[in-house]
């Protein structure tokens, strides 16, 4: 039997198990003797609870540390905008001894991301969007303000809904009023949708004026969310290329707000906010 020490954080409500795994390598035995049953220690109810995991591991280049995270089904995601706010938090409060930084280069499979800690945010460099339909990836082919766009029609839902790419693929539709749909009922359909031959996270919005944006998130892999960090800045970018928003907004998720900045295609969406640590435990793997 081996105890495993663990954190949990939460990010506007989207909570986190992180497991550092930089100096014994846990990262490595989990991959090697699939040990860490992830989908149960993510069970509310038999578990933990959360809606992933994140492994830090060391960097493969020079930068802080590397993070692989899992979606509380066990399927493996590229990146997640609340759980590196997170990761970023943890490592301001464990490593606050050895290090000042208030800069933090974390290595991803979206890619390298750029994180500063200010008067107690955490400001994210997200990348630059994608809106090619081969990279998001989705099979929509038209496009609408170079936003590729589709008409879908589910049970009594019709509305066009937009694909952005921030690492992983997201379907944004802006509605009158939230109010109208059941995100357990839409959710899951547009998330295995023909169109997204990898899934997708699914987003209704609501646009309250051109400074403020509210959302639902249904996210690929985990379901109904309180908030989505890679999906707020992809909420964003189709409403400014709608010529919905100004460049810059707050997006108003169920677990809090998120301030988002872009403006320009060939720039990285910028995202503040806040996470907190819960509590730390261990946890025993045979």
């Amino acid at each position: 039997m081996k105890n495993i020490v663990f954190e949990k954080y939460q990010g506007n409500g989207n909570d986190f198990i992180i497991i550092d795994s930089r100096k014994d390598n846990l990262y490595q035995y989990f991959l090697s003797k699939k040990t860490i049953d992830i989908k149960k220690i993510c069970n509310r109810r038999f578990g933990i609870g959360g809606d992933g995991l994140i492994f830090i591991t060391k960097p493969k280049e020079d930068n802080y540390a590397r993070m692989i995270i899992y979606n509380s089904d066990g399927s493996e995601a590229q990146m997640c905008g609340n759980g590196i706010r997170c990761l970023v938090e943890y490592l301001h409060i464990s490593d606050s001894i050895k290090s000042k930084s208030i800069e933090y280069k974390i290595e991803t499979k979206a890619g390298l991301k750029i994180a500063k800690y200010i008067n107690e945010e955490i400001s994210v460099k997200m990348g630059v969007p994608i809106l090619d339909s081969e990279l998001i990836p989705t099979r929509i082919e038209n496009k609408t303000n170079s936003v590729p766009s589709h008409q879908f029609i589910e049970k009594n839902f019709n509305n066009k809904g937009y694909a952005v790419g921030m690492g992983n693929p997201h379907l944004i539709f802006f509605l009158q009023n939230l109010d109208s749909i059941s995100l357990s009922s839409l959710g899951p359909i547009f998330e295995k949708n023909k169109l997204f031959p990898e899934k997708t996270n699914v987003h209704f919005c609501q646009i309250l004026n051109r400074d403020n944006i509210k959302a639902k998130v249904w996210e690929r892999g985990a379901g109904e969310t309180l908030a989505c960090g890679t999906g707020a800045c992809a909420i964003h970018v189709s409403a400014y290329k709608l010529g919905l928003c100004n460049s810059k907004t707050t997006v108003s998720l169920p677990g809090g707000n998120l301030k988002i900045e872009w403006s320009k295609e060939d720039s990285e969406v910028m995202m503040t906010g806040k996470a907190n640590k819960v509590y730390s435990g261990l946890i025993s793997i045979n």
